[in-house]
This record gives structure tokens, sequence and C-alpha cells, in this order.
């Protein structure tokens, strides 16, 4: 197989500088900013209520696996190449990624405070940040802005904003969260039509639930990590997915793009098979919870409108004749600690060999490279 294809990042990460709240916040949120507290064993960011990444595992790939560890320093864990996109360079040439799509690490947290005038306030100053970061290297680097979905029109604001910044799509939590309209009800309308107006992908990230941030979560209590999440965290992605879908969301909004990060994929071909049984065997009883029954099967919008990110899937790879070559999105997570750097092209070429090099480099490159104008 040859080697010498580009590969795109459907999915990585900047890390946010710790000050950069404290920097850009307006006057009256600064004293509430995110603070980075450094403790006897370890530094960590703190803001509010709510779950932060360890400072130890946020740039995780710069660790061999019997190194990792959930504490750490700043200054000795945070990589420039987390945050200065000169440095960001360097690593991905070493990688030989051609671009990256840019989603944030503190920032996923954000989902879960309360006060939505705060919370407005620092996915404003983040998306500000990043629109910088990006700038440096407009070819190589695309953003994803930050929105909270508790009011759609305050979104649609900031979804015009984060255009005019130069992002490429639009992030929301994996979980609309109770008391709002939900992602396949008619009160998200407004913000799915500005997302087509605006040629705007609208990106669900892994991690984002906002109840799962509370400093209450399982996570917070026990310590360490709940093994068995990590393996089932697609679950958040496939009941908005299926509401959508069988909401007639993709009926109305026929342009619009969904797209699932870091959620894998292989899960899919068997949950769409499903779907697609629900709706032809069921199609003489009457729809609960949705308006009316859609007019086609849900692998039919599946294909059309939805896409998924993955980094280690050799079963979507395997799959993709079921699943629409077009869906599927090769992603490093750089530099989170189940990255793919530095061997990304190696991981490649293992994943994709037998595979036609056209399904390969749509898969690998061409699809990002489409949706996200690289």
């Amino acid at each position: 197989m040859s080697s010498d294809y580009k590969i795109i990042s459907s999915d990585s990460h900047v890390i946010e500088p710790w000050f950069l709240w404290q920097e850009r916040l307006p006057a009256k949120f600064r004293d509430r900013a995110p603070r980075l507290l450094h403790g006897d064993d370890g530094d960590k960011l703190v803001c509010e209520d709510i779950e932060m990444p360890p400072i130890g595992t946020a740039a995780g790939v710069f660790r061999g696996n019997s190194e990792v560890r959930q504490t750490g320093r700043w200054e000795e864990d945070i990589p420039p190449s987390a945050y200065d996109p000169d440095a960001r360079i360097k690593e991905i040439d070493r990688d030989t990624i051609w671009g990256e799509v840019m989603y944030p690490t503190f920032g996923l947290g954000f989902y879960g405070i309360d006060d939505a005038e705060f919370k407005w306030a620092l996915l404003r100053a983040y998306n500000d940040w990043l629109a910088d970061f990006c700038s440096a290297h407009p070819n190589r680097f695309k953003g994803i802005a930050m929105l909270a979905n508790d009011d759609p029109a305050l979104a649609v604001e900031e979804l015009e904003r984060a255009k005019k910044l130069g992002h490429v799509g639009i992030m929301i939590p994996t979980v609309a969260g109770e008391g709002v309209p939900q992602y396949h009800e008619r009160g998200m309308d407004v913000l799915w039509e500005a997302a087509v107006a605006n040629d705007m992908s609208i990106n669900i990230h892994a991690g984002t639930a906002r109840e799962r941030n509370k400093k209450t979560s399982l996570i917070q209590v026990s310590g360490g990590r709940n093994p068995t999440k990590s393996p089932l965290k697609y679950e958040v992605f496939v009941r908005p997915m299926l509401n959508m879908i069988f909401g007639g969301v993709f009926v109305r909004h026929p342009k619009l793009k969904f797209i699932s990060a870091e959620n894998e994929a292989g899960w899919a071909t068997h949950v769409l098979e499903r779907a697609d049984f629900e709706w032809l065997r069921y199609q003489n009883v009457a729809v609960k919870d949705f308006e009316g029954r859609i007019p086609e099967k849900p692998s039919d919008y599946f294909k059309r409108n939805i896409k998924l990110t993955f980094l280690r899937d050799t079963v979507a790879i395997r799959t993709h004749d079921l699943l629409g070559t077009d869906t599927l999105m090769f992603q490093t997570d750089f530099p989170h600690g189940i990255s793919t750097y530095p061997n990304s092209r190696q991981m490649c070429d293992d994943m994709f060999a037998g595979v036609d090099t056209a399904v390969r480099d749509k898969i690998v490159y061409q699809t990002a490279a489409d949706l996200y104008g690289f």
C-alpha cells in the first residue's frame, strides 16, 4: 500500500491555556474564570462545580502505557504543541497529518454549568481564542466553535458570529438536557436552518453530556476511571441520532450535516439494521413520541446527513459498504491519551490493508476536506 496519501484528522484537540479565560472574559466574570491550582500531588484546573479533565492525561499521548497518570503539573504535562499553532505544525508534520479539525479539551466540561450567562461568556471567549489559533495556519487548522443549546435563538447568533470568525462548524452537548427543546423537536429548527444557511456542520463530541460534567459524577466520587464507560460511550450519541432521524429533522432539513466525534463507528451497522427493520415492520402502527412516520428508511437519512469519526475501528472499515463510505472520517485525537500519534499513518496502512485505495482516501482525507473546506 502506498504511504504517500494525505490524512486529515477529523477530530483533534487544542488544550486551552489555563489563563485564556482570565484574559478574555468580561470583567464581571473574571473572578469566576477557570484557574489553575497547585497542590502537593499536582496541578488541577477548577471552575465552578464542573468536572475538569485531569492535567496528567490532558496530553496523555506523550506518555507510554506504564507512565499514564491522572495527576500532573502544567509545565511538565502540557506541551506547547497543545496551544501554540506553530509548535503544533511541527508535531502533525512528524505524524504526517495534513490538517486537523480542532475541538476543545477543558471546554468540553462547560456544558455542565447552570448559569447560562456565565457559560455563554466562557464559550465566546474560547471561540475567539480558537479563531486566533487556527488563523495562524488556516489551510491546516479548522475550528469547531462551542455553542450552548439552551436558547436556540442565542445559539443562532453565535453560529453566525463563529462563521465570521472563520470556524467551519459548531458543537453542542451530546444530550440536550431537561427543560429545553430536544434536538428532534421543532424548537431546534431555527438552529438547524441557520447551520444549513451558513454551511456549518453540527458536531457532537464525546464527553459533553451536561449532567456528566458535574463533580457529583461517578468519576469524582470514586476517583480514577470507570472502565465500562469508554467502550460504551457511543451510547450517548445513538439516542439523539435516532431521535433526530425518526423525529423528521432530516426530512425538514435535508442538507443538514450532523457529525459524531470520538464515538467510533462500528456500532452503526447493527443499529441501522435494527432501525430499518423497525421502520419496515411496523409501518401500519401509530408512531409514539414523534409527529409521524418518516418517508424513507433510517439508513437513508444516515447516509445522507450523518458522519462518524473514528480512531481504531476495523469493524467500521470492513462494513464501510453498509454504512456508506461517505459517512466515515478518520481522526487522531491528538494530543489526548488515546491518540494514534505518532503512528497514525502506520495505523491507517494496517487498518486499510486490502481496502480499495479510493475508499481509503475518501475516509482518511477527502470527506473531511469537502465537509470542512480544507
